[in-house]
Order: structure tokens, then C-alpha cells, then sequence
């Protein structure tokens, strides 16, 4: 049992620390400090860097994984929700605001305090007075009875659903917001279907959802006839409801920048590209499991509070050490794996100063996917009903085979060498930016590894935000996209729209519609999940690109959700449904024209 404990959700409002203070101890020290106020991480503490674990917050098996530099950052991602550092999980997990969270922080890192010195005054009422004046508190804390529960975030799903998620309650209304640190916050209220409605907040609009409390409403119930219990009317009945205020706030959308590229070319081809070695398994500590996100260290759950015109008196400190108080009061685990995380951290910076040469060095050991090499990779397309024009998909040069691809473990051990479907990345200047692999076996499954899906890292100065795995040029003015290699395809085998993949959920909502393409309408063909992931990062990416001018359409799926899966996707209706799964193609093409001539594009 570890020698802190746990403070409760109260703050000493004496003194306070500094962010950048507190941020500069912590460097470092995340594993040791999470494993202390967050003992439920210690599984995914245990697998930092190397493989997922049952997320602590919704439960789902394998989705949660600490970024590969947790000890540097406290940074985690699944499919619930990303966290650039540890304070926004300690903000997810205990529901501290930015300032709480760097109290808990700072006492466990023993960080320089910093006190507010009490201003003069000129009142010269009496302290009984001044004492009866002040604002009552609560847990020490200053409690003000006009302050009202406000949410502040982008709207990405509203809708009804039973309270909680449970089945067994009553339907009420809930909106799914994303907070400005990433992290997503489901709201329940019954009222809020009204005042969403009233506001005409849409998917993506920039919203504040205020709580104005209880208040005396009239609403309408069922009047049962005796005897039979069928309804024969309705009655008004008095009685009070929460009720909120919803306000759009939508910010204007700016294209971000693309990233700069690097160098390397490959020769006879307009397309940049980078590799690494097959054999140096330096890259088995580098690979990231699907999906990967960017994250940095320098971002924080809420900005600290200002401390308006308050004298501070500096604390005297000494220049303690932290390592060696978590020494003796941590577990042996913790300081065995915190010398291998640095020890691992090392060594991928020396990995990521050749990356560029890696990437590209794979990338020009790939085949085409149509040559007779490639015999595993067409036999995995026929498994998953993907027969399509593979000389449409070959125009852009993004999908290639290769023969024999080594695969590590979690431990850096080459567990084998595999066939691979090898997808390049690139950014929305066609730059290509990194590579995605799934590995396969020889008579075209996936491969029975941990991770048969996995991305390689993202060279320094580089971004994979806003981009795409290429299938194929658009034609007509219309692209379609999806998250996976294998939906993208099925959307283009039954619509003979060329499909583009991004990989995962979040590089959808953030794509970018490339410049020099001539495109008017995007068909965005949505997973199906449970936890509406798809769903809300397609809605997301829709009122993004409408705001642009584009017009869109999101596709899902009508099969349900079979009990025991996470989800299902368009590949899932391809593979048992056939093309009579998807909309009509004449269907499909006359409304895009309809709509596209409503707006003058054609």
C-alpha cells in the first residue's frame, strides 16, 4: 500500500501553485503520480506503451492504452476519448477542474507554494459584520447561490435514449458535447430537446448548455380507463422540471495549413515517400496499434484560474528531489517500469531521427497490390467481398503489398514475418506522411497477432490530421470516406464512388477536402457503433464541410448491432447483404445531382 493518501475533493484555498512550476516537477514523474491518485490504472500503467487494456471509464475490453510516453506526459487515448497529459485523465476520473487537479498534483510533488496575502482595506465595519457579510461556503468553498451548471463544447450527437443508458429507466434527452480538451461529456435532461430545438443548434456548432434549475411547468398525462387501462385522453398536471438554456456560439472554420513534407523521392513517381528496415527491430517499440493519435504535453483539461490583483508571498523550498521519495514509498513495478520507459524513450529518439529513412525504406519494398506477389492480399479482399477496379484504386498509389513484414511483440520480440496490405498515409497535399499495415496470413485472414492493424509513427514536424489513405481519384465532383481500408472499399465495389480511408474515427471528423480537387458533395460511409463514435465524428466532419460549402451525405448502416459486438460497418453489410445492402446506385447518383444542382454546382 503506497504511503500517500488520497485527498478528498476539497481545496485548501491558503495558497496555490503555479502551473509551469507544477507542469516542470511532473515531467517524468506521470507513472509514479498516477499511480497514486489513480490506482485503477495500474493495469494499463503495467502495459504503457506497449498494448490496451479494459478502459477504467466505460469498460470496453482492450480499447484503453497510455501513450508510449505516459511517464513524460500522463497522456492516454481509446475509443471514449483521447488525453493529452494526466491532467485531463485525473479531470475525466475525478472530475477536478484544471486548478484542483494541479493542488493534488503539487502536494504529492511537494511543488513550491505560493500564498495570498490578505489586502488592506479602508471599511471600517466591525468584524461581526464583515463575518455576517461574507458568502457562505461549502467545503471551504466559496458557495454562490445565482451560479447555474454550465457546459461549453461542440455539439456531435442529441438525441433519446434511456436515462443513463439504462434500460430499465424512463426516456429522457441527452446531448453529447466535446469539451474543449478533447474529452466528451454526455448530458441528460428532458428539457434539453426543447431548447436545442428552439436554438437550432446543429452537429458541430460551438454550444453552451446552461442549467437554469427547477422550475413550476404544465405537462401533459395519460388518462387510463378503468377496467381496461386503454387510453382515453390526456390531462394538464403541474409539476417542476430542470430546464436549460442552449446557445450556439459557432466558431468560422479555417483550414489548417498543411504540414511540410519531407524530403525524400522516389524515383518515377510524383508521390513523396519514406520507409524503414524489415529486419532492425527497433521498430517493434515505435509501432502504435490502430488508432494512433497526435498528442502533445503542453495542453491542460482547463486553464487555471487567474488570480486577479492577489500580493503572493513566495514559499521557501528546498530543491528536493521527487524520484527518491516515490522510491521508497512506491511500488517496485513502478520503478522498474519507469527505468524502462526512459530507457525505451531513448531509444525511440534515435528510432525517430532515421523515421523518415524507415518509412521510406518499406514503402519502396512494396508491390502493387495487383502483381502475382500479391496473391494473399487479393485473396483477403475475396474473403471480405471486395472485388472492385483496381486500376481506379492504383491511380493515387497509396495501397501496396508486402511480401514479408516483421511483426513484434510488446517486448520488441520478432514474433514473425507476415504478408501485409501496406496503406500510405498522406496529407492533404498528397504528401505522403506514414505508413498503416495489416498484417496478413498466406491464404488472405488477418494475421493471429495481438494488433494485426498498426500504424507507424509520425516523423517529427509532420502531421497525419487532415488527411487520408488515397483509393482511387474522384470523379463527378464526389468522394466518398470512411475510417477503415475495408469500408472504403466496400462503399466503392457498391457505389462506384472512389472511397478514401482515415484510419480511425478521428482523422474522419478532421479531414480536409484537398484544394485541387474539384469536389462539391463528400458521402461519408459511417461505422455503426455503440458507443456512437462513428456516428459523431461523421456529424461532426458534415457541419464542418457544409460551413465550407460542401455538401454532404453520412451513410449507416440500418443492420443492428449483433449483442456481443462493438459495432458494425459498411464492410459487415457488403459481406452478408451484398450490394443490395447499400442505396440503390441510380438512387444515390440522382439525389447527389439533385442536390448539387439545388446549389448551382452542376
Amino acid at each position: 500500500m503506497s504511503g500517500f493518501q488520497l485527498r478528498r475533493n476539497t481545496m485548501d484555498n491558503s495558497y496555490f501553485y503555479k502551473a509551469d512550476e507544477v507542469r516542470s516537477l511532473a515531467k517524468g514523474q506521470w507513472l509514479f503520480i498516477l499511480a497514486h491518485l489513480m490506482p485503477e490504472l495500474e493495469p494499463a500503467l503495467k502495459k504503457a506503451g506497449k498494448s490496451h487494456v479494459t478502459c477504467p471509464f466505460h469498460g470496453g475490453k482492450k480499447d484503453f492504452r497510455m501513450f508510449k510516453d505516459a511517464h513524460e506526459t500522463g497522456g492516454a487515448i481509446c475509443s471514449c476519448g483521447s488525453w493529452h497529459d494526466g491532467f485531463e485523465l485525473l479531470n475525466q476520473a475525478r472530475g477536478w477542474d484544471f486548478t484542483e487537479c494541479l493542488q493534488q498534483v503539487g502536494d504529492l510533488l511537494m511543488a513550491p507554494k505560493h500564498f495570498k496575502r490578505q489586502q488592506s482595506s479602508n471599511n471600517t465595519s466591525s468584524p461581526r459584520r464583515a463575518q455576517q457579510s461574507a458568502p457562505a461556503k461549502v467545503n471551504n468553498t466559496k458557495y454562490d447561490p445565482n451560479r447555474r451548471p454550465k457546459y461549453q463544447g461542440t455539439l456531435i450527437a442529441h438525441g433519446q435514449a434511456p436515462y443513463q443508458d439504462d434500460p430499465i429507466n424512463e426516456p429522457s434527452y441527452f446531448a453529447y458535447i466535446r469539451l474543449s480538451t478533447g474529452n466528451e461529456r454526455k448530458i441528460w435532461g428532458v428539457d434539453l430537446e426543447r431548447a436545442i430545438g428552439e436554438c437550432g443548434a446543429v452537429y458541430g456548432d460551438e454550444v453552451t448548455l446552461t442549467n437554469l434549475g427547477r422550475e413550476a411547468v404544465t405537462v401533459m398525462q395519460p388518462v387510463f380507463e378503468e377496467g381496461t387501462g386503454e387510453i382515453i385522453g390526456e390531462k394538464p398536471v403541474q409539476t417542476h422540471r430542470n430546464t436549460w438554456l442552449v446557445e450556439v456560439k459557432t466558431k468560422s472554420v479555417r483550414t489548417a495549413k498543411p504540414e511540410s513534407v519531407a524530403q525524400a523521392k522516389v524515383s518515377n513517381s510524383s508521390y513523396v515517400s519514406h520507409s524503414a528496415p524489415g529486419s532492425y527491430n527497433e521498430e517493434s517499440w515505435a509501432d502504435s496499434n490502430v488508432p494512433t493519435e497526435q498528442h502533445e504535453d503542453n495542453h491542460s483539461s482547463c486553464s487555471p484560474v487567474e488570480h486577479h490583483q492577489e500580493a503572493v508571498v513566495e514559499q521557501e523550498h528546498s530543491e528536493s528531489k521527487v524520484v527518491p521519495l516515490f522510491a521508497e514509498q512506491s511500488k517496485p513495478w513502478l520503478m522498474e517500469l519507469q527505468e524502462e520507459m526512459q530507457k525505451r524513450a531513448q531509444r525511440e529518439r534515435v528510432y525517430n531521427a532515421r523515421l523518415c529513412e524507415k518509412i521510406e525504406k518499406i514503402w519502396n519494398e512494396c508491390l502493387p497490390f495487383n502483381c502475382a506477389a500479391a496473391e494473399p492480399l487479393r485473396a483477403y479482399f475475396v474473403n471480405r467481398k471486395l472485388l472492385f477496379a483496381h486500376d481506379v484504386v492504383e491511380q493515387t498509389d497509396s495501397l501496396r503489398f508486402h511480401p514479408s513484414m516483421s511483426y513484434y511483440d510488446e517486448d520488441g520480440n520478432e514474433v514473425g514475418k507476415f504478408p501485409a496490405a501496406v496503406q500510405a498515409i498522406r496529407d492533404a497535399k498528397g504528401n505522403l506522411v506514414t505508413l498503416h499495415r495489416t498484417y496478413l496470413t498466406k491464404s488472405g485472414k488477418k494475421a493471429k497477432v495481438e494488433c494485426a492493424k498498426k500504424m507507424m509513427p509520425v516523423p517529427d514536424g509532420l502531421s497525419v490530421t487532415g488527411g487520408a489513405v488515397r483509393l482511387g481519384m474522384p470523379t463527378e465532383g464526389v468522394l466518398g470516406l470512411a475510417e477503415g481500408l475495408e469500408t472504403a472499399l466496400s462503399g466503392f465495389r457498391a457505389t462506384h464512388i472512389p472511397t478514401w480511408s482515415t484510419v480511425n474515427a478521428t482523422l474522419l471528423e478532421n479531414f480536409e477536402v484537398p484544394d485541387e480537387l474539384d469536389i462539391h458533395t463528400v458521402v461519408i460511409f459511417a461505422d455503426k457503433d455503440k458507443s456512437l463514435t462513428g456516428e459523431r465524428s461523421a456529424n461532426v466532419l458534415k457541419s464542418k464541410l457544409e460551413k465550407q460549402g460542401y455538401t454532404v451525405h453520412v451513410l449507416l448502416p440500418k443492420l443492428p448491432i449483433p449483442p456481443r459486438a462493438k459495432g458494425i460497418d459498411w464492410n459487415d453489410v457488403l459481406v452478408t447483404q451484398g450490394q443490395m445492402g447499400f442505396p440503390p446506385i441510380s438512387t444515390l447518383r440522382e439525389f447527389i445531382a439533385r442536390r448539387a444542382g439545388a446549389y448551382g454546382r452542376v
